[in-house]
């Protein structure tokens, strides 16, 4: 025992060295290299690519060393390890925020990516890292103010006759303020980048993907590539805000039936790639569950047509917004009464083609009908054959028990949420490896799935399955029109349609029973 004691400790030893002589090395050749940059004040030194490497790294390298020497010392699994892996998991949360916090930007950016992945991470790391959905840190006035006179030119009093010097929401790539136009007076919302994020950015993707591979080394159960590959490819796309002007232009046209739909409208003439002005629009964040019921605003239909929107762009539409957190997502009452729903941030959209509309419509037609053997099938066309039980946990945050008995015919209770939170604690590796595999369309399902289903927990409405609803009707009509289009001979499309009408019949029914039952309003457009 004394002996495995010693070659514990050793190991433990030598691996604090290995990553002390590699973060040491490589900060202090960074370092020659970026103090060499002028910086007029504490903040810009702070932000010398240099010191931001250096902090990632301390940071980074100090998760992994936890995680390394409680593996190494807890092998049994037991409760005490269960104990143990949270302490660590809030601990890495924690150093996470600190350090998004300190180098902004992009470390924001996946912080908040994390943050939404609810049920598919452990809870520790969702729930500290949630506060970067709605406080992310702000940049100063004086910052936002050169940003706005650089874009614009000349002085900021001559474009606006007032300009809030708090902004009113901070992202990761922005931050916005209320102003009201010089030449007609009207009251929009300004959405201005980081004065350091397009500097920063490149050195930032190169040190996060150095540490990730790095961490890939020494913990090769933690499969975070494909975390940085999606943020590599995106970054570029959604720091370019006049093509976000250009995909909230489209939304807009393709939303127009939805009359409970807002997307402001954007100002072009006060608008360059690194400034945004819109429409401003009143709203608060839709999971504000007290202002709804001050307002007396029905959070079952709140649910519902938030339900049908995703739904649109999934599975009709196939054109998906890719940062669906409630930050994003605003409700306002009308003077009328009605709710409106206010769609932000459009700067990046993912195309989903056919096949893959095909492929997803075929696995929740599986999941609907507790048909295992069809949902294994649609897991190995995804990449994860052997990993279909989690799969379907993954896509549907049910157990797999719920699933096997059909997801329609029982209610997610405490219980169930609370052997999903310790799954996630204890299936890491799993989940990583599921991450890493499934087509990057997966990615983006899984965060607008769990943006539905908190939200229905946050809002008290998880009893009654609203979005279910909603993804049910859509589900059916996809798979029908497209196993349509694949169609030739009339009586096929015949037996097609019917069976299509059928399908959605008993949704149409069941939704009726519901609305007897709790009197719920039916949702219109």
């Amino acid at each position: 025992m004394r002996l495995a004691t010693t070659a514990t400790r050793t190991a433990q030893w030598t691996l604090r060295r290995k990553i002390g002589v590699a973060t040491g090395c490589t900060v202090g050749i960074a370092s020659a290299v970026g103090v060499a940059r002028s910086a007029d004040t504490v903040e810009d030194l702070q932000q010398i690519g240099a010191i931001r490497f250096g902090r990632a790294a301390r940071h980074v390298s100090a998760i992994i060393v936890d995680y390394k020497i409680f593996l190494a010392r807890h092998a049994e699994y037991n409760d005490e390890w269960i104990q143990g892996i949270k302490a660590v998991h809030a601990r890495s949360a924690q150093r996470l925020l600190d350090l998004a916090c300190a180098n902004g930007g992009l470390f924001i950016k996946v912080g908040q990516h994390i943050a939404s992945l609810e049920y598919l991470v452990p809870v520790e790391y969702t729930k500290i890292l949630s506060v970067l959905l709605s406080q992310a840190p702000k940049s100063s006035y004086k910052d936002v103010r050169f940003v706005v006179e650089r874009e614009l030119g000349g002085k900021l009093e001559d474009h606006f006759t007032e300009f809030s010097e708090s902004p009113i929401g901070a992202a990761s790539l922005a931050q916005v303020h209320i102003a009201r136009r010089k030449d007609n007076g009207e009251l929009v919302a300004c959405k201005v980048q980081h004065k350091r994020l397009q500097k920063n950015a490149k050195t930032d993707i190169a040190t996060m993907e150095f540490l990730v591979n790095v961490a890939g080394v020494l913990i090769p159960e933690f499969k975070l590539r494909w975390l940085v590959k999606e943020v590599k490819k995106n970054l570029p796309k959604e720091m370019d805000f006049l093509n976000e002007a250009k995909n909230a232009d489209g939304a807009r046209k393709r939303y127009r039936k939805l009359k409970f739909l807002k997307i402001p409208k954007i100002h072009y003439d006060l608008s360059t790639k690194q400034m945004l002005t819109m429409e401003f629009c009143e709203g608060h964040q839709i999971d504000d569950r007290e202002w709804l019921d001050r307002m007396g605003i029905d959070k079952h239909l709140v649910c519902r047509r938030l339900g049908r929107l995703v739904c649109q762009m999934i599975f009709l539409d196939g054109r998906v917004h890719c940062d669906p957190h409630p930050g994003n997502i605003l409700i306002n009452r009308l003077p009328n009464g009605n709710a409106e729903i206010v769609l932000l941030d459009h700067g990046l959209y993912l195309d989903v083609d056919d096949h893959f509309r095909r492929i997803y419509s075929d696995l929740w037609m599986a999941l609907l009908n507790a048909d295992t053997q069809q949902i294994r099938r649609v897991a190995e066309e995804l990449g994860v054959g052997e990993m279909y039980g989690l799969l379907a946990c993954m896509v549907t945050q049910r157990s797999w028990k719920s699933v096997t008995q059909g997801i329609r015919k029982s209610k997610k209770d405490e219980q169930e949420r609370q052997e999903l939170r310790d799954y996630a604690v204890t299936l890491i590796p799993q989940i990583s490896e599921v991450l890493a595999r499934v087509p990057r369309e997966m990615l983006l399902i899984f965060k607008t799935n769990d943006l539905l289903r908190s939200l229905e927990y946050m809002l008290g409405t998880a009893n009654r399955a609203d979005s279910l609803i909603e993804v049910s009707k859509f589900v059916i009509r996809s798979h029908y029109e497209l196993t349509l289009n694949e169609a030739h001979s009339f009586f096929r499309r015949l037996a097609i349609r019917f069976r299509f009408v059928w399908d959605l019949s008993k949704i149409y029914i069941y939704e009726y029973y519901l609305f007897a039952a709790d009197k719920m309003p039916a949702i219109t457009a």
